[in-house]
């Protein structure tokens, strides 16, 4: 149901506007951060086209149950197939949206993680959206919007969703999951506004992460540089936890730098603050502050190229690290 999503009132608002108005665009484009919500929302939305008390959402209906269990014959549901949506995939989706809707008043295509498109599948449904089948509706659904073809993005109604507000993370985290207060504010902070995330924040791997770059940084050389760089781009659900890590470890010394080294570090988060300190003694300010902004850099490659994970991790370390490469 709608009241089961977290935050994004005002999208949400215009949806069930649209549904109310019957003025809905062939093709919608939700974009933002991963993790926020926005494949929720989608469904959510589709099973409002359909539901019996539109533009709510009962959720007890056949069509809401169905469309729950990926199981109604009018809504379709694409998924990357090993980090690749293909032309197949898209050809079959465009068969499928050419016949009459059989149980609703639609048909609904439900495109997750767009950016993954092909060239030639994006080709393929560009054909598809510049003569739309009558009554179809295509909600495509990524986090790097800049990835896709912009005559794609042209064609959408474009929804933008905000990273979750902190607020409303750490009261999920505290209703649903019995996280301590202090614990889900930690958590929250590092989420960067994304909930998906929270369930791959854990004190071991946090703890790891930090102690490994502490040390780097500490002490540097290029074969100790490679081998972090290759651990660590294998690890795909958690690399912007990474890169968030990392801004967190150069955010707290700034923070400090700025208090006149008078203050303890705001953000715990499992640092070492004498070695925090150690390092800190060795870089000015303007430093730190271009450190902090390298990784930012590097944090938003991630997200909107397909750069080689490891080349990007190594690039960063030797940047941060003045230790030349090999």
């Amino acid at each position: 149901m709608w009241t089961d999503i977290l935050g994004h009132q005002k999208q949400t608002e215009q949806l069930k506007q649209d549904i109310k108005s019957s003025l809905l665009p062939h093709a919608y484009l939700f974009s933002g951060l991963g993790g926020i919500g926005k494949s929720l929302i989608a469904r959510t939305f589709v099973k409002a086209l359909f539901c019996e008390k539109a533009p709510d959402v009962c959720d007890k209906c056949i069509s809401c149950i169905k469309i729950e269990k990926n199981s109604h014959p009018d809504v379709f549901w694409i998924e990357p197939q090993t980090n690749k949506i293909l032309i197949e995939q898209i050809r079959e989706l465009q068969q499928g949206m050419q016949f009459h809707p059989l149980e609703g008043n639609y048909k609904a295509a439900v495109i997750n993680e767009a950016q993954c498109m092909t060239e030639s599948a994006s080709n393929s449904l560009l054909k598809v959206l510049e003569e739309p089948p009558d009554k179809t509706h295509f909600i495509l659904i990524t986090s790097a919007d800049r990835l896709i073809l912009p005559t794609i993005r042209s064609r959408c109604r474009q929804i933008t969703f905000s990273p979750l507000n902190k607020k409303n993370i750490v009261s999920y985290l505290v209703d649903k999951t019995n996280t301590s207060n202090d614990e889900a504010k930690q958590i929250a902070e590092l989420a960067q506004g994304s909930l998906a995330t929270t369930s791959i924040i854990d004190k071991e791997f946090m703890e790891g992460v930090l102690d490994r770059f502490e040390n780097l940084v500490d002490k540097a050389n290029a074969s100790d540089i490679i081998a972090l760089a290759e651990a660590w781009s294998k690890e795909e659900e958690r690399l912007p936890l990474i890169f968030d890590l990392i801004a967190t470890f150069y955010r707290n010394m700034l923070l400090a730098r700025v208090a006149k080294n008078n203050a303890t570090f705001e953000e715990k988060l499992y640092l070492d603050e004498t070695k925090l300190r150690k390092i800190m003694g060795k870089r000015s300010t303007d430093d730190l502050l271009k450190d902090f902004f390298k990784v930012a850099k590097a944090r938003d490659t991630l997200f909107n190229t397909t750069f080689n994970k490891q080349l990007l991790f190594e690039d960063l370390l030797f940047s941060l690290t003045s230790v030349c490469s090999m």
